[in-house]
C-alpha cells in the first residue's frame, strides 16, 4: 500500500456502488492506519485490539475495499511526518481539519463535527464559564499538533508560559485532576466519554463557545484513487445507518 498509484489492477468491479479492486497483484493489502488512545474515537480494549467509532469504521471501509487494517499509535504532533514517511498510510482518529492539514497532506470529505471544549475540576466550575476566563489561568494542558494546540496559540492574553502542550489528549485530564493543569482543551467526543467518568467523576466539561469543526481522514496527497473511494463510502455509510449505528454504541453524535 505504501504506492497504491502504483498498484495496476485489471480487473475492476462495482460492489455497492464502489469501485474494489479484483485479481490485482498488490505488495502489501494491509493498511496501516495511525490512532492515538482517544476514546471513543480509537482506543484499545483490556485484550490490546484497538476498537472505538474510527476504528470500527476504518475497519469496515477498508475491509470493502479488499484490505486488512493495522493499527499503529503515533505521537499526534508528528503525524504529518508520521504519513508522508509512510510509518503509517492513513490518518483515521477524529482529526480536525485545518489549513495546516490542507496544505500538507489530502483529506476526505468531513464526516463528523466536533468543538474544543474546557475540562475544568468542579469545583472550580464558577471560574471558567467563558473563553475569556482561560487567561487566568495558571496551567492549561493540550494535546501537542491538536485543534486545541492552534487554537490557544492564537488566543489573545494566554502566554506561552501557562501552555502545557501533551502527548495524548487523555493525559491532559490526570494533569487538572491532579491540580498541575487548572484546566484542559480537549474535544467534545473526549471530554463527553471521560469527565464525569470512572477515575475522573471530579471534572467537567464545559462549553465556552469555541467554533465548530469538521473531523476528516488523512492521506498522503499522491493516495488521491484510495481517498475518492473512501469518501464514497463514508457517503454510503451516513446514507444507509452505519454511522448512526456506530454513534449510538460510542456515544458520538454524527
Amino acid at each position: 500500500m505504501k504506492k497504491i498509484l502504483a498498484l495496476v489492477c485489471s480487473l475492476i468491479l462495482l460492489v455497492s456502488g464502489v469501485a474494489v479492486y479484483a485479481g490485482c497483484s498488490v505488495d502489501d493489502d494491509t493498511i496501516v492506519v495511525g490512532v492515538t488512545n482517544y476514546p471513543p474515537m480509537d482506543y484499545p480494549d483490556e485484550s490490546g485490539e484497538w476498537i472505538g467509532f474510527d476504528a470500527e469504521l476504518a475497519e469496515k471501509a477498508f475491509g470493502e475495499l479488499g484490505y486488512e487494517v493495522e493499527f499503529k499509535e503515533i505521537v499526534w504532533e508528528t503525524k504529518i511526518v508520521s504519513l508522508n514517511s509512510g510509518e503509517i498510510d492513513v490518518i483515521w482518529n477524529g482529526m480536525t481539519v485545518t489549513e495546516e492539514l490542507q496544505e500538507a497532506i489530502l483529506l476526505s470529505e468531513p464526516y463528523m463535527v466536533n468543538q474544543q471544549v474546557l475540562v475544568i475540576r468542579t469545583e472550580d466550575a464558577d471560574k471558567y464559564t467563558s473563553q475569556a476566563d482561560l487567561a487566568e489561568a495558571g496551567t492549561i494542558a493540550f494535546e501537542g499538533g491538536s485543534a486545541a494546540d492552534n487554537i490557544l496559540s492564537e488566543m489573545e492574553g494566554i502566554s506561552e508560559d501557562q501552555l502545557l502542550s501533551m502527548d495524548k489528549q487523555a493525559d491532559t485530564f490526570l494533569e487538572v485532576k491532579s491540580g498541575s493543569s487548572d484546566v484542559a482543551v480537549v474535544d467534545i467526543a473526549l471530554a463527553k466519554d471521560m469527565a464525569g467518568q470512572g477515575d475522573f467523576t471530579d471534572l467537567m466539561y464545559v462549553d465556552v463557545g469555541f467554533a465548530s469543526e469538521d473531523f476528516a481522514v488523512g492521506f498522503r496527497k499522491e493516495d488521491t484513487e484510495l481517498c475518492a473511494q473512501i469518501d464514497e463510502l463514508l457517503a454510503k455509510y451516513k446514507e444507509d445507518g452505519t454511522m448512526d449505528e456506530l454513534g449510538e454504541k460510542y456515544g458520538v453524535a454524527v
